[in-house]
């Protein structure tokens, strides 16, 4: 009799504990804000920073419009670009959460493709010949975006890539991604890569130093390397 007593204890307080910690956690949910487009734009009129709007974004559930309508309501409102990106992110970044959550594990009658599988690149040819446009991410300070765009845009073999520069790296074909090799305090090195947004297959990668013209020179190293990578 003792004995089931115990049992029974044991068996409530287990009920019990595992009752208390699911609860914890919805709330724990349900204290994650949501965020709208509206409440962006809201908090970039009030002239918070830019650093603090980007936290809040990232710390929140995020219901964001990234329609392209959607983007051009941020755009006409004043929100900075890099808002902007971090909204179309955070977005990219819930769908694949929702899209992992739902799938169903083994094999499926369905003939139906899935949209989030990403498309085979054979080789960079294919990628750049298939591309239309292409975005610039850094890591660095410089060179500023303007200065780069100007010195490919001003480039021949660059014009015969028929890339659209576009700002908003989620949208784009290609993305070139640039930053400042550390420690090199001398030779002021930089790399470079440019890979398929949409596949994630790396293209082509380099690197140059900022003697000169740092821009000029990373337009110069792209342009030719893409320009290779297409033929």
């Amino acid at each position: 009799m003792k004995l089931f007593s115990l049992f029974r204890v044991l068996l409530v307080s287990f009920v019990l504990a595992t009752v208390s910690i699911a609860s914890a956690q919805e709330s724990n949910e349900s204290s994650i804000e949501i965020l709208t487009n509206a409440d962006v734009v809201l908090m970039s009129k009030t002239n918070l920073s830019k650093t603090l709007i980007i936290n809040k974004i990232k710390d929140s559930k995020g219901a964001f419009d990234v329609s392209v309508q959607g983007l051009v309501n941020l755009k006409n409102a004043g929100v900075d670009e890099e808002i902007i990106e971090t909204m179309l992110e955070k977005s990219r970044l819930l769908r694949e959460k929702v899209s992992v959550g739902t799938a169903t594990p083994g094999f499926s009658d369905s003939q139906t493709v899935l949209e989030s599988v990403p498309p085979i690149v054979k080789n960079p040819a294919d990628a750049v010949h298939s591309a239309k446009t292409i975005a610039i991410e850094k890591s660095s300070l410089n060179p500023s975006r303007q200065a780069l765009e100007k010195e490919l845009l001003k480039r021949k073999d660059w014009q015969k890539l028929n890339l659209n520069i576009v700002r908003f790296k989620e949208a784009a074909d290609l993305r070139i991604e640039i930053g400042r090799v550390p420690l090199s305090l001398v030779t002021h090195r930089y790399v470079f890569r440019i890979y398929d947004n949409r596949s994630g297959t790396v293209i082509v990668a380099g690197e140059t130093t900022s003697w000169g013209s740092l821009a000029k020179n990373l337009a110069r190293h792209i342009s030719i390397k893409l320009g290779d990578a297409a033929q």
